[in-house]
């Protein structure tokens, strides 16, 4: 029969160094990739192209590749002002016997 763990830390998972500022900006591309190519779709659909459901289209497409390229570069960005971790003190050497 399998142990039982009776430890409430491994309900939460290996890795608690989540950042809520990276939550937070998941978040907000995801909003904006829901609601920014409908936006523009319409908006453009019936004020800037008067009613051409093509242009329209392809505006939608363009705002939902400028959210993903945006998210990229938010990433990109993030990834490299953070500091580069240091393995442990022991992690290159092996066990003398």
């Amino acid at each position: 029969m399998p142990n039982a763990v009776s430890s409430g830390k491994m309900a939460a998972g290996p890795d608690n160094n989540v950042q809520p500022a990276v939550l937070y900006k998941l978040i907000i591309f995801a909003l904006l990739m829901a609601v920014a190519p409908i936006g523009t779709y319409f908006g453009s659909l019936h004020y800037l192209w008067e009613g051409s459901t093509t242009l329209a289209a392809i505006s939608a497409v363009v705002a939902a590749n400028i959210v993903l390229v945006g998210y990229v570069v938010v990433a990109f960005r993030e990834d490299a002002a953070a500091p580069p971790s240091r393995a442990p003190p022991s992690a290159g050497r092996k066990k003398e016997q």
